[in-house]
């Protein structure tokens, strides 16, 4: 559905910074989701500094839950903000405090400005943990990824049919199933099970590689079409 217009012109005000040195340098969908929604919430508050949002806020936004499904049906949108969130903080556009609530730790996020860092700090000098950098997330399934750069979306339905695959073939059988596929210019899972299916009922050689198999001459001009097949040779000889 086309996008009918905003309906005020109060707009939401963001840092230079953010434009010139943040934006161009992300890569990473979720990540640029996140980064401007957190944004986003900030402006919205107000109240004694520092503006911040938690884990759990954010991961019941609904908003933002129904934009991080966008990019892919396939993980959980919390999977999909944690990565977001994790990219923003190693990227130090946002920090990440760890503070103690009735016996549990809550994660808050902050822009990274001067006096949010001082806060943070502050924080970690009264006790309160300062949560590490996590590890970069781990990367899609290597399959998913290959046939949506080349054939196609991966839907809920046909997320099945390739985890049944990777079952029964080897992953390069599947890999060079895609190949073929794009070479063919028959750009679909159903073309590919039945490369698969044909590989594993007849082997994998390759049809250069193929003994080609004798003509059955009987096979046509003792068919139903033979007279046909009879007269074409006779005419060729004359």
């Amino acid at each position: 559905m086309p996008f009918t217009g905003f309906t005020t012109d109060k707009l939401v005000g963001l840092p230079p910074e953010l434009f010139a040195e943040v934006l161009p340098q992300i890569t990473l969908p979720t990540e640029l989701k996140v980064t401007l929604h957190v944004f986003y919430r900030m402006s919205r508050q107000r109240g004694s500094a520092p503006r911040r949002v938690s884990w759990d806020e954010l991961a019941a936004d609904k908003t933002l839950r129904r934009g991080l499904r966008a990019l892919s049906k396939l993980r959980a949108p919390d999977d999909l903000l944690a990565e977001g969130l994790e990219a923003a903080v190693q990227r130090t556009t946002l920090l990440h405090v760890v503070l103690p609530d009735d016996g549990r730790a809550v994660n808050w996020y902050v822009v990274n400005t001067a006096a949010n860092r001082l806060w943070a700090e502050r924080i970690g000098e009264a006790g309160a943990a300062l949560a590490p950098n996590a590890s970069a997330p781990d990367e899609r399934p290597a399959l998913i990824t290959l046939y949506e750069h080349n054939i196609g979306l991966v839907t809920p339905m046909l997320l099945d049919e390739l985890r049944e695959a990777e079952e029964r073939y080897p992953m390069h059988w599947i890999e060079d199933a895609i190949r073929e596929a794009v070479r063919a210019n028959a750009r679909s899972w159903r073309y590919i099970s039945k490369v698969l299916e044909r590989w594993a009922a007849h082997g994998r050689q390759d049809a250069a590689n193929r003994p080609e198999r004798p003509i059955d001459v009987e096979k046509y001009f003792d068919g139903p079409y033979g007279d046909l097949f009879r007269r074409g040779s006779d005419t060729k000889d004359l």
